[in-house]
């Protein structure tokens, strides 16, 4: 048996109420026994709103996973509360009348840490990061409340102890900082002691909004990021949440973050936000492949990555991989420089994009009291 695990799943935006048939051009995809996805939203037809940045769609996305023969997707990540507690429950609804899958989050915490079967002796857990500065406004399941299963040491091993013996368990995890190549020290030191348990066979990871490498220890890997697998571009509408208008202006401002606008705003994907990978498990061999993809620029459609693009991407995960080995001496400086330099861009991109929306005297105004705060450190 091939399963095949992929990284954030989006059906709204571009691909809205359309059909999903033809957009995933993968024999990796299409051929393989079992389909897993990341699926980053809600499906809810209620019309509760999120106060935060928000993405969702209604019940039409039920027809397009069944379309892309998903068999099972994770729920615990940081948008699975966008259209409030209501639309957990709703979303879980959807699918279990739909007979699809879940896992990772719940009507409650016991749902939340339900496994997925994928055989009588494989299951998979999802869990969610939650209370740090880059994954915050997270719901957490308890036990009379929907959430995420929370990703925490103590939780997953208490997760694992109540599979039955002999079970192997592929995580699923939602971590990690945002737009950066280098994961947190801390993630690379809880999937290197996760995987010297023995009942941890892969740890497939997420949020990045990007690829990045991996972490091979005892003989298994921890994916740290999968990338966007399949993210149609979308409106935003002010501050920050996805829109659906019914008639489009003659003329909108595009972006390639994603940020506070003033206005109706179109979201477009960078490249390195337009590649990731498919993880193809083979439970008779027990390999484990990661194969690159990529989505086009004005389309939501995949196709397999091919050429000199290819043997690029993997030499670069393929180097990644070899940074996370360094000690924490020489890793740690790499990866605060890295965030470092990737944030004080995307800042200054959007202060640049905001200008031209806001106006120049706005954005000053906002950039006094920063300098104000820079200046007074030094």
């Amino acid at each position: 048996m091939k399963v095949v695990f992929t990284g954030d799943l989006f059906l709204g935006g571009d691909l809205l109420n359309k059909s999903a048939e033809s957009i995933v051009y993968s024999n990796t995809f299409t051929g393989a026994d079992k389909k897993i996805v990341n699926l980053e939203q809600p499906i809810s037809d209620n019309d509760l709103i999120a106060d935060k940045c928000t993405l969702h769609t209604g019940s039409f996305a039920i027809k397009q996973l069944k379309q892309l023969n998903v068999d099972a997707v994770n729920l615990a990540h940081n948008h699975i509360q966008d259209k409030e507690k209501e639309g957990i429950v709703e979303t879980v609804g959807h699918l279990d009348n739909s007979y699809i899958g879940h896992f990772g989050a719940g009507k409650d915490i016991f749902e939340a840490q339900k496994p997925y079967w994928i055989a009588s002796n494989l299951c998979i857990l999802g869990s969610c990061e939650f209370g740090r500065p880059y994954l915050k406004q997270i719901q957490v399941a308890t036990d009379q409340e929907p959430g995420i299963n929370p990703l925490r040491y103590e939780s997953i091993v208490h997760n694992l102890n109540q599979l039955p013996e002999g079970t192997k368990a592929v995580l699923y995890f939602h971590w990690g900082r945002e737009h950066v190549w280098l994961p947190p020290v801390h993630d690379i030191e809880l999937a290197k002691k996760l995987l010297e348990d023995e009942r941890v066979l892969l740890i497939v990871g997420m949020h990045c909004h990007r690829v990045q490498g991996y972490v091979e220890h005892k003989g298994k890997r921890a994916y740290m990021s999968l990338g966007n697998f399949l993210f149609p571009n979308f409106f935003i509408s002010p501050p920050t949440q996805i829109a659906y208008p019914e008639i489009l202006p003659e003329k909108y401002m595009i972006t390639r973050q994603y940020h506070n606008v003033s206005k109706l705003t179109y979201k477009k994907w960078r490249v390195a936000n337009r590649v990731s990978l498919i993880l193809e498990y083979d439970s008779e061999t027990q390999n484990v492949r990661h194969v690159p993809l990529i989505q086009e620029d004005d389309e939501p459609k995949v196709q397999e990555l091919l050429g000199i693009s290819k043997k690029i991407l993997l030499s670069w995960i393929s180097f990644l991989s070899q940074v996370y080995k360094l000690p924490y001496a020489l890793y740690n400086p790499l990866e605060n420089i890295n965030s470092f330099i990737v944030y004080k861009l995307w800042r200054s991109q959007i202060f640049i994009f905001q200008m031209r929306q806001y106006g120049l005297s706005y954005c000053m105004k906002k950039a006094v009291p920063f300098l104000k705060s820079w200046l007074n450190r030094y």
